[in-house]
């Protein structure tokens, strides 16, 4: 399996970074600056990472989704097997996921509005909560489904968030919002910047480690 063709994406930035998007995309992001041969340089040295990514989403795509009895669904970092049901809501409860018969017409359609709830609550909370610990000033928060991005901070400190962190686990939606409120701070992945992120989620490094490993999961 090659390498595909990477997207690249620069900006004010001091590093290169990458990492693959659900759907098989390899995203680049760089410095505006950056001769395109040690981008080159960069994709080539994470070659090995690129690949097993791609196995793993190649996998994961084989399994799609037909929402039938027995299947899983994750929701902030836990496993429900989905269980038709007689009632008229969508209920995660003890690890089996409720859902109304009568809706399974338009299965997709109604648990991913499901799932967009739940974000804007949980997220916006989260939000809220380490913004008051950072000290960070926010102008608003949207919601999407970027296939490139699990959050950015644009250049007047509006956030956005992709739906399907919340699939992930506390811990690592914590780390996207902690990241994106950083960059209301610093507009760049400067030592400074990482500094502040670690001094709010020291776990860092492991939280970016599993949504490159898992995050082609967090989908329908």
């Amino acid at each position: 399996m090659p390498v595909p063709e990477p997207k690249i994406i620069r900006s004010h930035r001091s590093s290169i970074s990458l990492h693959i998007t659900p759907q098989g995309e390899l995203v680049v992001q760089a410095p505006k600056l950056i001769p395109y041969f040690i981008i080159k340089q960069f994709i080539e040295s994470k070659e090995t990472w690129i690949l097993k990514s791609l196995e793993k989403i190649k996998k994961h795509t084989a399994k799609t989704k037909k929402f039938i009895e027995g299947e899983t669904f994750m929701f902030l970092g836990n496993s429900y097997t989905l269980k038709h049901d007689k009632g008229i809501e969508i209920l995660f409860k003890e690890s089996t996921v409720y859902f109304p018969k009568v809706m399974l017409f338009r299965a997709k359609k109604e648990l991913e509005n499901w799932y967009i709830k739940q974000a804007k609550e949980k997220i916006t909370q989260r939000v809220a909560y380490h913004a008051l610990q950072m000290k960070a000033e926010y102008k608003s928060i949207l919601f999407s489904d970027t296939s490139s991005k699990w959050g950015t901070c644009f250049a007047d400190n509006s956030l956005q968030f992709n739906w399907r962190l919340i699939m992930a686990p506390l811990l690592v939606i914590d780390y996207v919002v902690i990241h994106e409120l950083a960059h209301t701070k610093q507009h760049n992945h400067s030592q400074k910047f990482w500094g502040i992120v670690a001094s709010f989620t020291p776990a860092y490094k492991q939280h970016r480690k599993w949504l490159s490993e898992y995050g082609h999961t967090l989908t329908l």
